[in-house]
Parts: C-alpha cells; structure tokens; sequence
C-alpha cells in the first residue's frame, strides 16, 4: 500500500493535507477532519510495519493512555481507528519539533532552555501522578509550540503503572533512544518517572551543549556510556553558565535512580531557583555500573541493539526466532 497523498480521504472522513513528519515506526500527516471542519493530525504506520500486530498494540495503548491525560502540553491520541491501514487521530497543534531546531544548531537561550525544561517537567510531573511513564523522552518526541512551550508528543511505548508485562518481544526488554536511555532501560527493566527525570537531564545537556551527553558510532557505545563514564561538564562547554544547572543535570543523570531527583516537579522547582541548588551533587561520586555490564543479560541486550542498528528487518527476524 502506498503512502497517503495530498487529498486523499481517510475512513471517509480525514483529507490528507500533507506529511508533516516520518520516522522508522510511523508517519504523521495534517488533515482536514470533513466532519468536524477542523485541522487533526493523523498517524499511520509505516510501509514497513504494515500487518504487524504490534501496530494495533502500540495504536491502542496510545488511545488509552490519552484518556487518562488532559494538560495543554500533551498531545494525546484522542482517536483510534483499526481500520486497513490503522490510524491515530490527534489534536492539530502548531509549532516545530526540537530535534529539527537542534539540528539546526538553533540553540535556545540558556535561561529558556531552562525554562522550556522546567515547564515539561511539570507535564511530565502530571503524568507521572497519573501513573504513566512515558520512557522515551528525546527532541524528536517534543515540540515547541507557538507559546514557546514543549509538547510531549508520541506515547507509543508509554507505560501506566497499573500495566502487565507485554511479552511481546518489541515491547519487552531494551526500550528506548540510546542517547537518552536510563541505565536501568539499558539493564531491561521498564523504567519509570525517575526515567523520565534522567532523560530529561540528557535533553537538558543537549539543549545547552549542542550536543548529547554520551555519542558514539553505534548504540553499544552510547550505552554503555551510560553506564560507566561521566559527560563533560556543562560548566566547561558553556563558560558562564550557572553552576547550579549543571549540578541539577548531574542530580538527574545519576546511574542509580535511588539517587536522582524524587519527582519531575522537584527538579522543576531547582531549576527556577538555581541559587538554592546544592552544588555538591556536581561533584559527587557516581560509581560505574560494572556489575552491569559484566552480566550476560546486559551483553545479550547489547547484541540485540547492534543487530537492529545494523541488520536488515529480515535478517533481525532470523536472529530472533533462530535464538
């Protein structure tokens, strides 16, 4: 089936507009919803996970989740549909997706970023009392909208509280971006708020640095960075800077999530009263995770990532099923 063009009328009552953005798992399009007389976004799956199950899994968990969520800054499925292709329908919001600001090199003024990150965390404050994780967290998942605050868009692999273990293989095990994962995403656990809280100190430092904390030429690397090493200071990349912030990104990016900040909302608060940070968590020890990986289960979810970084989608089904 090939992708939607420019009027093309989905379930009989979506008018493709034009793409607005594509990545591995699905596209988003702008719409004209015919029925209502309002601009949606529509979400898709890609060609290439067109038929598989996991789609209406991801699709459904999406909608249900945004029942449970209702703040201006997230943008939550407020339809589904398990038509041939399936599709999730969202509110139209106006603005640019971080990664491509980013990329650009357009990176805000240090006190906005500041406060853009502070503001999501008091979203991600209120997901988090609602039960849900959203567990992937990065630039591509946000975007500043015209109030010059970040939207958290995409909650595909989010998890409530209250949710099963999902035994199927794409949703077990290693989820999500490997320059924003937490080491205890990177050890297979599920992760949860304090996650988030660690993602959000690597955005931070990307926002500031230009760059993520850890970078290499293939997910092992990056993650086990994560694991063992310490990123270069904040306070040496932008001179200057307010040594408090780097001390909160310290606090957040700690390798045992005992040791991180307790709530989104309380790294929130640090980060609009950076005169009352304790600067001591800048230098405190955070000893590598060795134990980690120095186990089979780590090096297993390591050869798991190198295989989907590097291996065509049917040479990974080999792998899988010929384990």
């Amino acid at each position: 089936m090939l992708p939607p063009q420019a009027g093309t009328v989905i379930g009989g009552r979506y008018r493709v507009v034009k793409l607005l953005g594509h990545g591995g798992f699905a596209n988003t399009y702008l719409a004209d919803d015919l029925r209502a007389g309002r601009r949606v976004a529509l979400k898709l799956p890609g060609l290439s996970q067109l038929g598989d199950p996991a789609v209406y899994e991801r699709f459904r968990r999406e909608v249900s989740i945004g029942r449970l969520l209702h703040h201006p800054d997230l943008i939550v499925a407020i339809d589904f549909s398990e038509e041939n292709p399936p599709y999730l329908v969202f509110d139209y919001v106006e603005g640019e997706n971080l990664a491509a600001l980013l990329d650009g090199k357009n990176l805000p003024p240090v006190e906005q970023s500041v406060e853009m990150v502070a503001s999501l965390l008091e979203a991600l404050d209120y997901c988090h009392k609602k039960g849900v994780y959203h567990r992937d967290i990065k630039p591509e998942n946000l975007m500043v909208g015209s109030d010059g605050r970040l939207k958290v868009l995409d909650f595909g692999i989010a998890m409530t509280s209250s949710s099963p273990r999902v035994t199927w293989r794409g949703f077990s095990g290693l989820i999500g971006t490997p320059e924003y994962m937490s080491p205890e995403q990177i050890r297979g656990e599920r992760g949860d708020g304090r996650s988030d809280i660690y993602a959000v100190g690597c955005l931070l430092y990307h926002m500031i640095a230009g760059r993520p904390p850890y970078t290499g030429d293939n997910p092992m690397t990056v993650m086990y960075q994560h694991l063992t090493s310490k990123p270069k200071p904040l306070t040496e990349i932008r001179p200057g800077l307010h040594p408090g912030v780097w001390a909160c990104v310290c606090r957040a990016m700690r390798r045992r999530k005992e040791e991180r900040y307790r709530t989104a909302r309380e790294m929130a608060e640090d980060l609009r009263n950076l005169d009352r940070v304790d600067l001591s968590d800048a230098d405190r020890p955070d000893p590598p995770m060795i134990s980690v990986t120095k186990s089979r289960r780590f090096n297993r979810l390591v050869l798991l990532v190198a295989v989907l970084a590097a291996a065509a989608a049917a040479l990974l089904l080999v792998y899988v099923f010929t384990r």
